[in-house]
């Protein structure tokens, strides 16, 4: 089973760029996979998705 996440760029700076590579970089360190990309309202965001840990019973 997948799960998903969707994260946005915050501040409109060119900072902001390299700010939310860095959070795209910390998610896959986490296995997530950026699906797509768009922007809504002038946000950049990405769809992220990985495989659900299954919980221990």
């Amino acid at each position: 089973m997948k799960e998903y996440k969707i994260i946005k760029q915050t501040g409109t700076a060119v900072k902001s760029q390299q700010n939310f590579e860095d959070l795209i970089n910390s998610y896959a360190k986490m296995n997530w996979t950026v699906i797509n990309m768009f922007t809504h309202r002038g946000i950049l965001k990405a769809l992220i998705e990985r495989d659900k840990k299954e919980e221990e019973s």
